[in-house]
């Protein structure tokens, strides 16, 4: 039987291959929307120009999520689908992918497909989807059912952090409180911020340097009871700072992996320059 590791572009593997027998990774892509022109947020975006359109643009800007027949198209690619989504509290993602899941399911009624409401986007996915192919490869005659009560058990124990520079996108979009935005982006500060468990942006406060933004990041790993593994690390144009976190985390815990992955267009639209999103589990 073959399986399908599915996600949309708010997870920034790109060109990922699992290792899992049979087992094959696509991503459905988000839209942004700048000036009246689309994005795709697929491997061929100019993740730099479009961030460029979006700071010159003085008109509003936004984001769409895949179509369901787009979703649908990746969940006829195997018999077995595993797909995760942004947040549905962040994005339509999730309900189009479950309505595709219907129309695919009417299709072809022996097919296996399961959707995943990841409460969260960026590093939270890539650690889903690598969990995923890591447990189908150890457990290569695992039922669907099995895989998918896997699944949601690391859903459910794994959450992600964002410090943010800015917050224009994300209080334009009603992502955050807009009090909170413009407070931050007025007094010039670095925002940390988690995913509530409803799946929205929880403001946990501000942090006046990266030293202090770190060591917050720390506490709030050690306070979920984070004792290490895997920790991905998504920056928007702020590699130097992904790399510092890494060793801050590893110094913390030897055990940990990180791994750190360029921002792809709808993160990056979100996190803006210099953001960072940190996806772990515990």
């Amino acid at each position: 039987m073959s399986w399908a590791l599915i996600a949309d572009s708010s997870c920034n593997l790109r060109g990922y291959t699992p290792s899992a027998p049979d087992t094959i990774y696509r991503f459905a892509p988000l839209k942004v929307n700048v000036g009246g022109q689309e994005y795709v947020d697929d491997e061929a975006l100019d993740v730099a120009e479009l961030n460029r359109r979006v700071a010159a643009e003085e008109s509003a800007t936004s984001s769409a999520c895949p179509s369901v027949g787009e979703w649908a198209d990746r969940f006829r690619s195997a018999d077995n689908v595993i797909a995760i989504t942004i947040s549905a509290n962040l994005s339509g993602s999730y309900e189009a992918a479950i309505m595709a899941r219907d129309l695919v399911l009417e299709e072809d009624g022996s097919r296996n497909i399961f959707i995943v409401n990841s409460r969260a986007a960026g590093g939270k996915l890539e650690l889903l989807i690598v969990a995923l192919d890591r447990y189908l490869t150890e457990h290569p005659d695992a039922t669907f059912n099995e895989v998918t009560a896997y699944i949601c058990n690391v859903e459910q124990s794994s959450t992600v952090l964002f410090l943010l520079s800015s917050y224009e996108n994300l209080a334009k979009a009603g992502r955050m409180p807009k009090v909170a935005g413009m407070l931050a982006n007025k007094l010039n500060i670095r925002m940390l911020g988690t995913a509530s468990s409803e799946g929205t942006i929880k403001v946990l406060g501000p942090a006046r340097s990266q030293k202090k933004a770190f060591e917050k990041i720390i506490g709030s790993m050690r306070e979920d009871g984070f004792q290490g593994g895997d920790v991905f690390i998504d920056h928007a144009f702020n590699e130097k700072a992904a790399e510092d976190l890494a060793a801050r985390i590893t110094a913390e815990w030897p055990t940990a992996k990180a791994t750190i992955l360029p921002c792809g267009g709808l993160c990056s639209y979100y996190a803006e320059t210099d953001g960072l999103i940190i996806g772990y589990g515990w």
